[in-house]
């Protein structure tokens, strides 16, 4: 039986505060919340490509949690990326993205993805994932900068 201070992942048991458990909570987190942005996408596509990202991090903490094996992850996150930069202008300054609900939710998801990103890169830094996962955190990040872009229809522009 569990501690209250353990929890349970694939591999066994691990403290609730370990570099482990905290990545796959991240993880965990960043899916919840590319769920939620899912929700209230106006856009068809930006939707498909939630779902896609959600079962490509199920199987991220499948790999971090130990077992499971990378398989073409980052294949599909960079087919999307390319996908999605073909439809959208890259700004060349600092925009506020957030003007709306679905905007609003893509940013949360991608700050929380971030997150999960510097979790993974402590789990890289002890041994514990292949670079690859840390890489494919990173793609998503962006990912979900370019949906942000492609499901808002305008942005407010930051002047320094």
């Amino acid at each position: 039986m569990l501690k209250p201070f353990e929890t349970s992942t694939l591999s066994g048991k691990v403290w609730k505060d370990s570099v482990l458990a905290e990545a796959l909570g991240s993880v965990d987190e960043a899916n919840a919340f590319i769920g939620f942005a899912k929700v209230f996408s106006k856009k068809e596509e930006v939707k498909l490509a939630l779902k896609e990202l959600q079962l490509i991090l199920f199987r991220i903490c499948a790999i971090i949690a130990g077992n499971k094996s990378l398989d073409n992850e980052l294949e599909k996150v960079l087919s999307m990326i390319k996908d999605f930069e073909e439809k959208v202008e890259i700004p060349k300054c600092f925009l506020i993205l957030e003007n709306d609900e679905g905007t609003s939710a893509l940013s949360i998801a991608r700050a929380v993805i971030r997150r999960a990103e510097r979790r993974a890169v402590s789990l890289y830094r002890n041994g514990l994932v292949n670079e690859k996962v840390v890489e494919i955190l990173n793609k998503i990040g962006y990912l979900l900068y370019l949906l942000i872009l492609y499901e808002g229809d305008r942005f407010e522009e930051v002047k320094f």
